[in-house]
This record gives structure tokens, sequence and C-alpha cells, in this order.
């Protein structure tokens, strides 16, 4: 297990931020509540001198927590970090902080009674203490938002599966007959357009039919895959990189609007434009606004008009456009 890959889920950016943010609470009500056990504890706001080091020193925790995962999330982008290599990465910044906590309160505070021995284990407990408990309980729970998406994502090619066995076994004998003489340009597949995701490593992933696929969206090396299951949106992130899958998106109702973005032409119901902004809205309420960028706004403009969909696309915004523009006015 130390030699797999590492989670992709442990080094997005949104795990990162959340998982920042809950320390910082965590250690707050953590050292309230230490306080009073501790002989080598001086964070106080009844001087201002206490008040003024506590303050740094949480500040200076945050920033070596900030650049050692800013740091961690860009070296995903050129290796591949396992388990093992990531549980290093934390213990080290366990022993940092704790290695500044300890240097502070043996040369600024009195600590008589206390070597600096005793002040660095119990140091390393709590600092190992608050790191931990926050990256367990979030790691647990981005694991089980992760499988629940694969599971959604199994249980929607076991339907598609279905669907095309049913097909081929109501496929009459006629029917081919009829397509065997229609001329070969006129010749047209019924199955239906099916996107195959691989990952990085070449490892099918997900296949889904292009008329379920709602909208991608890409950070950095991950791609977010939106699609319909059983009138639901649901989501599939994929460690991938976005020029990747535009070659398995080529001929398809699939096209890039924003850098970010890539939108199924066929979906869009709304298109229109607040501050200078481009932007598209899709057929399912529960999908916020895309962006449009100026770059690729031509280029949909050119997919709708190509594939006869932009007589189609509402020039006014829904009810529920109409809305949200005066809740934000």
């Amino acid at each position: 297990m130390s030699r797999s890959e590492l989670p992709k889920f442990l080094i997005s950016s949104r795990y990162i931020t959340v998982t920042i943010a809950a320390i910082v609470l965590f250690s707050v009500i953590f050292l309230i509540t230490y306080q009073p056990f501790s002989l080598a504890m001086w964070f106080s706001s009844s001087d201002m001198v206490s008040m003024l080091f506590t303050l740094l020193f949480f500040v200076a925790a945050v920033v070596i927590l900030i650049l050692s995962r800013f740091t961690m999330y860009k070296l995903q982008d050129r290796y591949v970090l396992t388990l093992a290599q990531y549980i290093c990465w934390l213990t080290g910044e366990v022993v940092a902080i704790t290695l500044l906590y300890t240097f502070v309160t043996y040369r600024y505070f009195d600590s008589s009674g206390l070597t600096i021995t005793d002040i660095s284990a119990r140091t390393l407990f709590c600092v190992a203490t608050i790191l931990a408990v926050p990256n367990i309980m979030i790691s647990f729970y981005a694991a089980y938002r992760t499988k629940c998406e694969e599971l959604d994502a199994s249980q929607y090619e076991l339907k598609r599966l279905g669907e095309e066995y049913n097909r081929l076994l109501n496929e009459t004998e006629v029917e081919r007959r009829v397509s065997e003489m229609l001329p070969k340009g006129d010749t047209q597949t019924k199955s239906p357009r099916m996107v195959r995701f691989y990952d990085n490593g070449g490892t099918l992933r997900l296949t889904i039919d292009v008329n379920a696929l709602y909208y991608l969206e890409s950070e950095d090396n991950y791609i977010n895959v939106h699609y319909k299951h059983n009138d639901k949106i649901l989501s599939y992130l994929l460690r991938c990189k976005t020029s990747t899958i535009e070659k398995s998106l080529e001929g398809s109702s699939m096209v890039r609007c924003h850098r970010s973005y890539i939108v199924n032409t066929g979906k869009i119901r709304f298109m229109g434009e607040e501050h200078r902004m481009h932007f598209v809205t899709l057929d399912d309420e529960s999908i916020k606004r895309i962006p449009v960028s100026k770059s690729y706004y031509p280029t949909l403009l050119s997919s709708l008009n190509t594939i006869g969909l932009m007589d189609k696309v509402s020039k006014k915004p829904a009810p529920t456009e109409v809305a949200e523009s005066e809740a934000q006015g």
C-alpha cells in the first residue's frame, strides 16, 4: 500500500484548503483545553508580550503548513507521490513546528524545571495531535466521497451496459436488412456516441454516453466529469490532462468554452453576457453558470451554428436566471 500512488483527493487544492482551515480551528480548541494541564505552554492573551508571541507563533505555524502543502501540490505535477512519501512529508511538518515552538519556549520564556528534551517531547505530542486529528478525519470523509463517486460511476456503467444489451436483443431482422439496404453514406450508427475516460496511466476509468455528459471542469492535472444518472447530476474526479480528454471528444458535441471548462453544446439552454463576461446556462437548474472566455466564444458560436442548435438556444434568461441577477444586483 505504501508504494502505491497517493489517492488523488489528498493533494487536490480543495482538500488542502479545507484541511488547513480544520487544523487551525482544531488547534485553537485543543490548546484552550490543554493549557491548564501543560507546564510548557505560554499561550496567553493576558499581557501584550504573551499575546504577541502567541499570534506570531500561530501565523508562523500556518505559514509553514501553507508553504509545505503548496510545495506538495506543485510537486504532484512532476512526480508521482506515494503514500509513504506523503506520511514522511506530514512528519516533517510536525518536526518543523515542534522545533519552532521548542526554540521560542527555551529562548524567550521561563521553563525552569524542564529540560529542552522535556519541552520537545511535550510539544511533539501536542503538534502531532493537532495535525493528525483533522488530517485523519478529513481524509476519511474525502475517501468516502471518492468511493461514492466511483460507485455512482459503476452504477451508471452497469445501467448503460444493460440498456445496450436490451437494445441488441430487441433489434429485429427487418431493421438489420433495412440498414444493409441503405447507401453507405446514409448509414447511421444507432449506438450512442460513447466517450471513454482514461487516467494518466492509461487505465479506463469511465465510459459515458455523450448525451449524458453536461460539462467537464479541469484543475491542473485533474478533470471533474459532470454527468446525469437517474435524473441527478453526478461528478467523477479523474487524474488526467485536459489535452488527452479533448482528443477523445473530437467530433462530439463537447466543446471547450473556457480554459477550465468543456461544455456539451446540446445541453445549452441560455447564452448571456454580464459585466462584459459571457456565460452559458445548461438545461439542469442545479448546475451553476459556465463561464465562456473571449478566446473560445467564437468557437462555441460556430459549433452551435454547425450543428443547428443556435436557433434553439434562448437569448433571454429563464425565470431562475432573472431571479439570480436581481439577487446579485
